[in-house]
């Protein structure tokens, strides 16, 4: 790995460490909000899209942004935004789908474990970008992450973005999903990935 490759992955795992706990746990998380804060005042960030986020995800009511983080992570009667990879890849549009079993054991072979203490899909998208942060940390081959994004991460997640952006009821979440797709597709072309060509259903 050169040393140009590490100063890439040392910013790729930060901020998928970052974008990760932001999909993951409520914006009103006291560790969310310590990062938001954190972020907010990080002169390297001055004038950036993300303290402009951090400006918003700091004036609104804690009241819509749980609310908003319920109905997109969680689900009332119907899942505007699935979360979960295998929603989008599988016919019948179910979590723990093929591409749920196949990604499980992708992390395994790597001995990335992700115990949140709930029986949960491996593919949730905080989840996903905390296992790019893991393979990264265990110092793995720039080819692994390129393979976790290439054949699991980045064929569904930019629909799931948009339709977090068209559902969600917040500023906050509306313009997290554009920040992270727009990362996203600076990874991709950085990494120089052609994401696997997957048929969506959603």
């Amino acid at each position: 790995m050169s040393q140009s490759d590490v100063i890439d992955l040392q910013s790729l795992q930060t901020m998928a460490k970052v974008f990760g706990s932001l999909l993951y746990f409520p914006l009103t998380d006291s560790n969310n909000q310590t990062l938001i804060k954190a972020l907010s005042e990080d002169e390297a960030l001055e004038n950036s899209d993300i303290q402009a986020w951090c400006k918003t995800a700091l004036t609104e009511l804690p009241e819509a942004l749980n609310q908003d983080f319920f109905l997109l992570f969680e689900g009332g009667e119907v899942m505007l935004a699935p979360p979960w990879g295998s929603v989008y890849t599988d016919k019948e549009e179910v979590i723990f789908g093929d591409s749920t079993v196949a990604y499980r054991q992708f992390l395994r072979e790597y001995g990335i474990e992700l115990d949140t203490g709930m029986r949960e899909p491996e593919d949730q998208i905080g989840l996903m970008l905390f296992a790019v942060s893991q393979l990264i940390e265990q110092q793995q081959d720039v080819e692994t992450v390129k393979t976790l994004l290439t054949e699991h991460l980045l064929t569904w997640c930019y629909r799931y973005f948009e339709l977090v952006q068209q559902h969600a009821q917040t500023q906050s979440y509306k313009q997290l999903a554009g920040l992270v797709s727009l990362w996203c597709e600076v990874v991709q072309d950085v990494l120089d990935i052609t994401p696997n060509a997957v048929k969506l259903y959603r």
